[in-house]
């Protein structure tokens, strides 16, 4: 029997984590990893070019490693932060939030030590506060949400301030939606039929309207109770996931707004629920809930043509 080595080279190994927070799921690469090799250094020299193509790489479900979004962990510069990241989209495109994410974040950087407490992660928007009381009690605290339609961004009215039960047509249909930001835009519809999924192809018909000219994540929700409402989402530059975190954050704070919902709710994703409390003496929105390890291993790197007209 004839046998062919397939091994990788291994200057161009790259090691991973493979992660997920209710379902929607993450790879995780260490920059010292990344920069360990020839290529991994070059990925980062030119990391606006080439970033997004190792996020697009990592992240395919049938040449790479499947995933909803991509972690680059990284030492922080902001001395009062423990640890720093930069996350693309599955797509390639960047996010400045992601809030199943940085919990997967948060559960890698204290796996070893599992020490308990609150520690601040360096982000695109400043550090944030997150509060580790082991895998399945995550808290992160998003911050005050954004509802200012500049902020959102949504182009609409130039009298609007905030966009709370506005007009929206996709695909010939009108929706009632109220749209916010929670570091990245959010337009939460609520619809008591969800289950049905016959407003869910609308979703990528809303991302293009040009109301959103960053694009947006779409909620659809169905009130069960006061404290309690279930979630379909479709993310901005991933699609339909089984969870978006801070589609929950930004379910609750609308539901507030729309008096649906209590300050106070369980929000109910396909993945699993979160604890969201958008809370009245600081303005801020915190979230607890899971992150969980899948895998690690590692991957070729050199798969890819880094080229930058790609």
């Amino acid at each position: 029997m004839t046998t062919t080595n397939t091994a990788a080279k291994p200057q161009t190994l790259l090691p991973f984590t493979k992660m997920h927070g209710l379902g929607n799921d993450f790879v995780l690469v260490r920059k010292e990893d990344l920069a360990a090799s020839i290529m991994g250094k070059e990925i980062l020299a030119d990391w606006k070019n080439c970033g997004s193509q190792l996020a697009r790489m990592l992240c395919d479900r049938h040449f790479g490693i499947g995933a909803d979004g991509f972690i680059l962990v990284s030492p922080p510069e902001d001395k009062k932060c423990e640890v720093a990241w930069t996350f693309l989209n599955s797509d390639g495109s960047s996010s400045d939030m992601c809030g199943n994410g940085l919990r997967c974040l948060v559960l890698f950087h204290r796996f070893t030590d599992q020490k308990e407490g609150q520690f601040f992660v360096e982000t695109n928007i400043g550090a944030i506060p997150v509060s580790f009381n082991g895998a399945e009690q995550i808290t992160i605290d998003l911050k005050e949400p954004r509802l200012e339609s500049e902020l959102i961004p949504f182009r609409g009215n130039n009298s609007m301030k905030e966009v709370v039960k506005q007009k929206i047509v996709a695909g010939g249909t009108s929706f009632t939606a109220t749209c916010l930001s929670m570091g990245n835009p959010h337009c939460v519809i609520f619809e008591p039929s969800i289950e049905e999924n016959r407003y869910f192809g609308y979703a990528p018909q809303i991302q293009k309207l040009v109301e959103f000219p960053q694009g947006v994540n779409v909620e659809f929700v169905r009130v069960l109770s006061r404290d309690k409402a279930k979630v379909k989402v479709y993310e901005r530059g991933a699609g339909a996931t089984l969870a978006c975190a801070t589609g929950a954050a930004a379910t609750l704070v609308a539901g507030v707004l729309e008096n649906r919902l209590d300050r106070k709710a369980t929000i109910e994703l396909p993945g699993g629920h979160l604890e969201v409390e958008w809370c009245q003496e600081d303005n801020h929105v915190r979230l607890t809930g899971p992150a969980n390890f899948s895998f690690t291993g590692t991957i070729d790197i050199s798969a890819i043509a880094w080229r930058k007209d790609q």
